[in-house]
């Protein structure tokens, strides 16, 4: 594998990594945009966050423990809100659930997420039928009792998800892709291959990209990335000679994988099996075409174009976005924040969700 360092990120090399793509739309002014509302506006009791976006821009999903939308301190509520509408929704499992990590597909109809009372497991969730499902191999090896989503799909037809137990790092010990329209889970990564610390699935399964290990910001190699495609059984290791890397996606061709190491973001190409630096920073987010990526850095979160190197500064210093934060043509941006300055009239001291349009 070669590592190929960039000094510029519009170098003929980087564009022909991310390939070729529309020319933009006529700008707009940017705007932020508070999600965690009630449905008639009105500020919320509680504090919000843990949100994603659908790829369309439409929809948000997020984590609320506001009491007037009858969740609580200890037993926060999923809900979805159309942006074009206003309409919120909710999903709910019953009573004494906890939710996290809510994914949306492309046009938002589709909703992965984790949840649980005593042990959390993976569920998938359609607002077209209104049915929820929970995501479990049939006959898993050794002893699991939870499991977490890892990644959805754009069209929301392959979920990525790990299951494990309690005992130490056992908690991610296997990781599996479900196919919606056959219904089976396949295998990707055994528990001697450590537990996972991130995966992701493109667009049509046949791909998965995932890290073994945790994140780590010292000297030592705690966390490698992976790429696999499945049926083949071989995987490939991307990140060999960067030390701890931390995986951010695939995109949704299967073509590209987006991970951090040392202090920046890289991007591998399959095709070549090359691997170039593209960004300063660490890259939380990334849309499908592997083309917009939301960058954290010490003054807040930026939204960076690696096609033009146009950089957008998105979010102030505490925000946090999680995996599926920007729509797929760079438009909008959503995370948490407890800043109070960022629309007019926040004045409830709770932490929300916002979205930054940028155009």
């Amino acid at each position: 594998m070669r590592h190929r360092p960039t000094t510029a990120l519009l170098s003929a090399a980087l564009v022909a990594v991310l390939g070729a793509t529309p020319a933009d739309a006529a700008p707009r002014a940017p705007r932020t945009e508070r999600v965690s509302t009630a449905g008639d506006g009105g500020q919320l009791d509680g504090p919000s966050g843990d949100a994603a976006l659908s790829g369309d821009g439409r929809r948000v999903a997020f984590v609320t423990r506001a009491p007037g939308l009858g969740c609580a301190r200890y037993l926060p509520c999923l809900k979805v809100k159309d942006l074009a509408t206003g309409a919120l929704t909710g999903i709910d499992l019953g009573g004494g659930h906890l939710y996290s990590s809510p994914l949306l597909s492309a046009d938002g109809t589709r909703v992965a997420f984790t949840a649980g009372t005593r042990f959390t497991a993976p569920y998938l969730h359609d607002t077209a039928t209104g049915t929820t499902r929970r995501l479990w191999p049939e006959s898993p090896p050794g002893s699991n009792e939870l499991g977490a989503v890892r990644s959805l799909s754009p069209d929301g037809t392959h979920v990525a998800y790990t299951i494990g137990n309690r005992h130490g790092t056992q908690g991610s010990r296997l990781l599996y892709v479900r196919s919606t329209a056959t219904g089976t889970d396949e295998l990707i990564s055994p528990a001697e291959e450590g537990w996972k610390g991130a995966a992701s699935v493109n667009g049509d399964g046949t791909r998965v990209a995932y890290q073994t290990g945790g994140h780590s910001e010292g000297p030592e190699d705690t966390a490698d990335v992976f790429l696999k495609t499945r049926g083949a059984g071989e995987r490939v290791q991307l990140d060999t000679g960067l030390g701890t890397a931390e995986l951010v996606r695939i995109s949704a061709d299967g073509r590209r994988v987006l991970f951090n190491a040392r202090g920046g973001l890289y991007v591998h190409d399959a095709r070549t099996g090359t691997t170039a630096r593209v960004a300063e920073g660490r890259a939380r987010s990334a849309t499908a075409c592997a083309r917009h990526v939301v960058l954290s850095r010490a003054d807040g979160l930026h939204l960076l174009d690696l096609r033009t190197g146009r950089d957008a500064a998105v979010g102030p210093p505490d925000a946090r976005a999680g995996d599926g934060a920007v729509a797929a043509d760079g438009s909008a941006v959503t995370f948490g924040s407890a800043a109070p300055d960022l629309v007019p009239d926040d004045t409830n001291g709770e932490a929300d969700v916002f979205v930054r349009h940028t155009r």
